[in-house]
Protein backbone atom coordinates (compact mmCIF):
# COMPACT_ATOMS: atom_id res chain seq x y z
CA UNK A 1 0.00 0.00 0.00
CA UNK A 2 1.27 3.46 -0.95
CA UNK A 3 0.10 6.24 1.39
CA UNK A 4 0.24 9.92 0.45
CA UNK A 5 0.16 12.12 3.55
CA UNK A 6 -0.70 15.78 3.08
CA UNK A 7 0.58 17.75 6.07
CA UNK A 8 -1.99 19.88 7.83
CA UNK A 9 -0.08 23.18 7.68
CA UNK A 10 -1.06 23.88 11.29
CA UNK A 11 1.58 25.02 13.75
CA UNK A 12 2.13 24.01 17.38
CA UNK A 13 1.34 20.41 18.25
CA UNK A 14 0.38 19.59 14.65
CA UNK A 15 4.00 19.90 13.54
CA UNK A 16 4.71 17.05 15.96
CA UNK A 17 1.73 15.02 14.74
CA UNK A 18 3.07 15.29 11.17
CA UNK A 19 6.50 14.07 12.25
CA UNK A 20 5.16 11.24 14.42
CA UNK A 21 2.90 9.97 11.63
CA UNK A 22 5.90 9.75 9.34
CA UNK A 23 7.97 7.97 12.02
CA UNK A 24 5.15 5.48 12.53
CA UNK A 25 5.14 4.58 8.85
CA UNK A 26 8.92 4.14 8.85
CA UNK A 27 8.35 1.28 11.30
CA UNK A 28 6.11 -0.48 8.76
CA UNK A 29 6.35 -2.02 5.30
CA UNK A 30 3.87 0.52 3.92
CA UNK A 31 5.34 3.02 1.45
CA UNK A 32 4.84 6.59 2.64
CA UNK A 33 5.21 9.97 0.96
CA UNK A 34 4.42 13.29 2.63
CA UNK A 35 3.89 16.70 1.05
CA UNK A 36 2.97 20.21 2.16
CA UNK A 37 2.47 22.73 -0.60
CA UNK A 38 0.28 22.35 -3.67
CA UNK A 39 2.94 22.99 -6.35
CA UNK A 40 3.87 21.62 -9.78
CA UNK A 41 6.95 19.76 -8.51
CA UNK A 42 4.88 18.23 -5.74
CA UNK A 43 2.20 17.09 -8.20
CA UNK A 44 4.81 15.39 -10.42
CA UNK A 45 6.29 13.61 -7.40
CA UNK A 46 2.88 12.38 -6.26
CA UNK A 47 2.07 10.98 -9.70
CA UNK A 48 5.41 9.15 -9.74
CA UNK A 49 4.68 7.76 -6.26
CA UNK A 50 1.27 6.39 -7.38
CA UNK A 51 -0.58 6.54 -4.05
CA UNK A 52 -3.30 4.05 -3.20
CA UNK A 53 -4.83 6.45 -0.68
CA UNK A 54 -4.29 9.98 0.58
CA UNK A 55 -4.58 11.05 4.21
CA UNK A 56 -4.89 14.50 5.68
CA UNK A 57 -5.73 15.94 9.10
CA UNK A 58 -8.34 18.67 8.93
CA UNK A 59 -9.49 21.08 11.60
CA UNK A 60 -11.03 24.51 10.96
CA UNK A 61 -9.79 24.88 7.38
CA UNK A 62 -11.12 23.54 4.10
CA UNK A 63 -8.31 22.18 1.86
CA UNK A 64 -10.33 22.82 -1.31
CA UNK A 65 -7.42 22.82 -3.78
CA UNK A 66 -6.16 19.43 -2.59
CA UNK A 67 -9.63 17.88 -2.48
CA UNK A 68 -10.45 18.94 -6.04
CA UNK A 69 -7.12 17.70 -7.41
CA UNK A 70 -7.26 14.35 -5.61
CA UNK A 71 -10.76 13.78 -6.98
CA UNK A 72 -9.56 14.59 -10.50
CA UNK A 73 -6.66 12.16 -10.10
CA UNK A 74 -9.00 9.50 -8.65
CA UNK A 75 -6.87 9.13 -5.53
CA UNK A 76 -9.03 7.97 -2.60
CA UNK A 77 -9.25 10.62 0.12
CA UNK A 78 -9.16 9.79 3.83
CA UNK A 79 -10.04 12.84 5.91
CA UNK A 80 -9.02 12.69 9.57
CA UNK A 81 -11.28 15.09 11.47
CA UNK A 82 -8.92 15.89 14.34
CA UNK A 83 -10.92 18.79 15.77
CA UNK A 84 -14.28 17.04 16.08
CA UNK A 85 -16.74 17.93 17.45
CA UNK A 86 -15.52 21.49 18.04
CA UNK A 87 -15.37 22.36 14.32
CA UNK A 88 -18.03 19.94 13.14
CA UNK A 89 -19.61 22.66 10.98
CA UNK A 90 -16.41 22.61 8.91
CA UNK A 91 -16.09 18.82 9.05
CA UNK A 92 -19.57 18.25 7.62
CA UNK A 93 -18.80 20.61 4.74
CA UNK A 94 -15.82 18.58 3.53
CA UNK A 95 -16.82 15.08 4.67
CA UNK A 96 -18.77 14.31 1.43
CA UNK A 97 -15.49 14.66 -0.51
CA UNK A 98 -13.95 11.78 1.46
CA UNK A 99 -13.84 8.11 0.56
CA UNK A 100 -13.39 7.47 4.28
CA UNK A 101 -13.93 9.76 7.25
CA UNK A 102 -11.81 9.25 10.35
CA UNK A 103 -13.00 11.09 13.44
CA UNK A 104 -11.54 11.44 16.91
CA UNK A 105 -15.03 11.77 18.39
CA UNK A 106 -17.25 8.72 18.81
CA UNK A 107 -20.32 10.94 19.16
CA UNK A 108 -19.77 12.30 15.64
CA UNK A 109 -20.07 8.88 13.98
CA UNK A 110 -23.88 8.92 13.84
CA UNK A 111 -23.95 12.51 12.60
CA UNK A 112 -21.76 11.54 9.62
CA UNK A 113 -23.86 8.45 8.94
CA UNK A 114 -27.01 10.57 8.97
CA UNK A 115 -25.39 12.54 6.14
CA UNK A 116 -25.40 9.32 4.12
CA UNK A 117 -21.71 8.57 4.59
CA UNK A 118 -20.98 4.84 4.92
CA UNK A 119 -17.25 4.71 5.60
CA UNK A 120 -16.86 6.50 8.93
CA UNK A 121 -14.43 5.32 11.61
CA UNK A 122 -13.38 6.29 15.11
CA UNK A 123 -9.61 6.84 15.02
CA UNK A 124 -8.19 8.80 17.98
CA UNK A 125 -4.96 10.73 17.52
CA UNK A 126 -2.38 8.17 18.64
CA UNK A 127 0.39 8.49 21.22
CA UNK A 128 4.13 8.54 20.60
CA UNK A 129 5.09 5.88 23.12
CA UNK A 130 8.81 6.47 22.54
CA UNK A 131 8.44 10.00 23.89
CA UNK A 132 5.54 9.63 26.32
CA UNK A 133 6.81 6.86 28.60
CA UNK A 134 7.43 6.13 32.25
CA UNK A 135 10.46 8.05 33.50
CA UNK A 136 11.91 8.79 36.94
CA UNK A 137 10.17 11.72 38.59
CA UNK A 138 12.23 14.90 38.82
CA UNK A 139 12.09 16.42 42.30
CA UNK A 140 12.38 19.97 40.93
CA UNK A 141 9.27 19.43 38.77
CA UNK A 142 7.14 17.68 41.38
CA UNK A 143 3.73 19.01 42.43
CA UNK A 144 0.73 17.21 43.85
CA UNK A 145 -1.56 18.41 41.06
CA UNK A 146 -0.73 19.34 37.46
CA UNK A 147 -2.78 20.80 34.62
CA UNK A 148 -1.32 21.38 31.15
CA UNK A 149 -3.45 23.03 28.49
CA UNK A 150 -5.25 26.12 27.26
CA UNK A 151 -7.32 28.03 29.87
CA UNK A 152 -10.80 27.18 28.64
CA UNK A 153 -13.52 28.48 31.01
CA UNK A 154 -14.23 25.05 32.54
CA UNK A 155 -10.50 24.59 33.22
CA UNK A 156 -10.30 27.98 34.91
CA UNK A 157 -13.18 27.00 37.20
CA UNK A 158 -11.48 23.71 38.01
CA UNK A 159 -8.23 25.48 38.87
CA UNK A 160 -10.10 27.84 41.19
CA UNK A 161 -11.46 24.81 43.02
CA UNK A 162 -8.13 22.95 43.02
CA UNK A 163 -6.32 25.99 44.44
CA UNK A 164 -8.48 25.77 47.58
CA UNK A 165 -7.27 22.25 48.35
CA UNK A 166 -4.26 21.60 50.62
CA UNK A 167 -2.04 20.51 47.73
CA UNK A 168 0.51 22.10 45.43
CA UNK A 169 -0.78 22.87 41.95
CA UNK A 170 1.16 23.62 38.76
CA UNK A 171 -0.61 25.10 35.72
CA UNK A 172 1.13 25.19 32.34
CA UNK A 173 -0.22 26.84 29.21
CA UNK A 174 -0.33 30.05 27.23
CA UNK A 175 -2.79 32.62 28.57
CA UNK A 176 -3.26 31.42 32.15
CA UNK A 177 -2.10 34.67 33.77
CA UNK A 178 -4.67 36.54 31.72
CA UNK A 179 -7.56 34.23 32.65
CA UNK A 180 -6.74 33.29 36.23
CA UNK A 181 -7.65 35.70 39.07
CA UNK A 182 -4.45 37.33 40.38
CA UNK A 183 -5.34 36.35 43.93
CA UNK A 184 -5.17 32.67 42.99
CA UNK A 185 -2.08 33.03 40.81
CA UNK A 186 -0.23 34.54 43.79
CA UNK A 187 -1.07 31.74 46.22
CA UNK A 188 1.93 29.91 47.62
CA UNK A 189 0.60 26.51 46.60
CA UNK A 190 -0.05 27.61 42.99
CA UNK A 191 2.68 27.68 40.32
CA UNK A 192 1.76 29.25 36.97
CA UNK A 193 3.87 28.73 33.83
CA UNK A 194 2.29 30.95 31.18
CA UNK A 195 3.84 29.21 28.17
CA UNK A 196 3.31 26.44 25.66
CA UNK A 197 5.72 23.59 26.32
CA UNK A 198 7.01 20.98 23.88
CA UNK A 199 5.84 17.38 24.26
CA UNK A 200 9.20 16.17 25.59
CA UNK A 201 8.87 18.61 28.52
CA UNK A 202 5.23 17.74 29.05
CA UNK A 203 6.21 14.09 29.47
CA UNK A 204 8.65 15.05 32.23
CA UNK A 205 5.97 16.99 34.08
CA UNK A 206 3.45 14.16 33.75
CA UNK A 207 5.96 11.78 35.28
CA UNK A 208 6.68 14.16 38.16
CA UNK A 209 3.11 14.91 39.35
CA UNK A 210 0.97 12.90 41.75
CA UNK A 211 -2.30 13.64 39.91
CA UNK A 212 -2.63 15.07 36.39
CA UNK A 213 -5.84 17.02 35.87
CA UNK A 214 -7.35 16.56 32.41
CA UNK A 215 -10.58 18.53 31.95
CA UNK A 216 -11.64 18.55 28.30
CA UNK A 217 -12.62 21.46 26.10
CA UNK A 218 -16.38 21.95 26.26
CA UNK A 219 -18.52 21.29 23.19
CA UNK A 220 -20.34 24.51 24.18
CA UNK A 221 -17.22 26.74 24.17
CA UNK A 222 -18.16 30.07 22.58
CA UNK A 223 -15.55 29.94 19.81
CA UNK A 224 -16.45 26.46 18.62
CA UNK A 225 -18.12 25.91 15.25
CA UNK A 226 -20.44 23.16 16.41
CA UNK A 227 -23.93 24.25 15.43
CA UNK A 228 -25.26 20.71 15.83
CA UNK A 229 -24.24 20.76 19.49
CA UNK A 230 -22.47 17.40 19.30
CA UNK A 231 -21.22 16.60 22.79
CA UNK A 232 -17.71 15.21 23.11
CA UNK A 233 -17.54 11.86 24.91
CA UNK A 234 -14.15 10.66 23.62
CA UNK A 235 -10.88 11.18 25.43
CA UNK A 236 -8.51 13.80 24.01
CA UNK A 237 -5.02 12.97 22.82
CA UNK A 238 -3.57 14.32 26.07
CA UNK A 239 -5.34 11.47 27.88
CA UNK A 240 -3.35 8.93 25.87
CA UNK A 241 -0.08 10.84 26.39
CA UNK A 242 -0.58 10.82 30.16
CA UNK A 243 -1.58 7.14 30.14
CA UNK A 244 1.52 6.18 28.15
CA UNK A 245 3.63 7.81 30.88
CA UNK A 246 1.83 5.58 33.41
CA UNK A 247 0.88 8.74 35.28
CA UNK A 248 -2.41 8.96 37.16
CA UNK A 249 -5.01 11.33 35.71
CA UNK A 250 -8.46 12.63 36.60
CA UNK A 251 -10.71 13.58 33.70
CA UNK A 252 -14.12 15.21 33.46
CA UNK A 253 -15.39 12.73 30.85
CA UNK A 254 -16.73 9.32 31.77
CA UNK A 255 -14.84 7.58 28.98
CA UNK A 256 -16.55 5.40 26.44
CA UNK A 257 -15.03 2.00 25.62
CA UNK A 258 -12.29 1.01 25.01
CA UNK A 259 -11.01 3.31 27.78
CA UNK A 260 -13.03 2.01 30.71
CA UNK A 261 -10.33 2.26 33.41
CA UNK A 262 -9.90 6.04 33.30
CA UNK A 263 -11.18 7.79 36.44
CA UNK A 264 -13.58 10.71 35.98
CA UNK A 265 -15.23 13.23 38.27
CA UNK A 266 -18.70 14.77 38.06
CA UNK A 267 -18.82 18.32 39.39
CA UNK A 268 -16.46 20.21 41.68
CA UNK A 269 -17.55 18.50 44.92
CA UNK A 270 -16.86 15.06 43.45
CA UNK A 271 -13.57 16.41 42.08
CA UNK A 272 -12.45 17.47 45.58
CA UNK A 273 -13.50 14.13 47.05
CA UNK A 274 -11.58 12.18 44.44
CA UNK A 275 -8.48 14.35 44.85
CA UNK A 276 -8.47 13.69 48.60
CA UNK A 277 -9.00 9.96 48.06
CA UNK A 278 -6.29 9.45 45.45
CA UNK A 279 -3.79 11.75 47.16
CA UNK A 280 -4.04 9.56 50.27
CA UNK A 281 -4.04 6.28 48.31
CA UNK A 282 -0.94 6.14 46.10
CA UNK A 283 -1.46 2.43 45.50
CA UNK A 284 -4.80 3.15 43.86
CA UNK A 285 -3.17 5.77 41.65
CA UNK A 286 -0.49 3.34 40.54
CA UNK A 287 -2.96 0.54 39.82
CA UNK A 288 -5.29 2.78 37.79
CA UNK A 289 -2.40 4.30 35.84
CA UNK A 290 -1.20 0.81 34.93
CA UNK A 291 -4.67 -0.09 33.61
CA UNK A 292 -4.81 3.18 31.62
CA UNK A 293 -1.47 2.24 30.06
CA UNK A 294 -2.68 -1.23 29.08
CA UNK A 295 -5.71 0.26 27.32
CA UNK A 296 -3.53 2.72 25.41
CA UNK A 297 -0.22 1.05 24.46
CA UNK A 298 0.35 -0.52 21.98
CA UNK A 299 -3.17 -0.34 20.46
CA UNK A 300 -3.28 3.46 20.04
CA UNK A 301 0.25 4.33 18.93
CA UNK A 302 1.58 5.80 15.69
CA UNK A 303 3.24 2.45 14.96
CA UNK A 304 -0.26 0.95 14.63
CA UNK A 305 -1.57 3.64 12.27
CA UNK A 306 -0.46 1.91 9.02
CA UNK A 307 -2.36 -1.24 10.05
CA UNK A 308 -5.42 0.84 11.00
CA UNK A 309 -5.43 2.51 7.57
CA UNK A 310 -4.92 -0.82 5.80
CA UNK A 311 -7.91 -2.29 7.65
CA UNK A 312 -10.06 0.71 6.73
CA UNK A 313 -8.96 0.43 3.10
CA UNK A 314 -9.97 -3.22 2.99
CA UNK A 315 -13.45 -2.29 4.30
CA UNK A 316 -13.79 0.70 2.00
CA UNK A 317 -13.00 -1.24 -1.17
CA UNK A 318 -14.53 -4.60 -0.23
Amino acid sequence: MNVLYIRSGYKGIYTYFDRWIEEGFLQSSVRFFSVSEFEEDTIRSIRAFKPDISLMMTGDRIPSEWLQWLKTEQIPVYLWMTEDPFYFDVSMTIAPFADAVLTIEQNALDAYRQMGLQHVYYVPIPVNQRLFKKQPAEASLHTNLLLIGYPYPNRVELVKAAAKLPYTLRIIGKGWRRHLPKKIARQQNVLVMDEWIAPVRAALYYNSADVVLNPHRSYRFALNQNGHGIENISLNTRSLDIAACQAFQLTDLSPAPPFSSFVSYSGLADFADKIHFYMTNPGERKQTAALNYQETVPAYTYDQLPAVLAAIRSKTFS
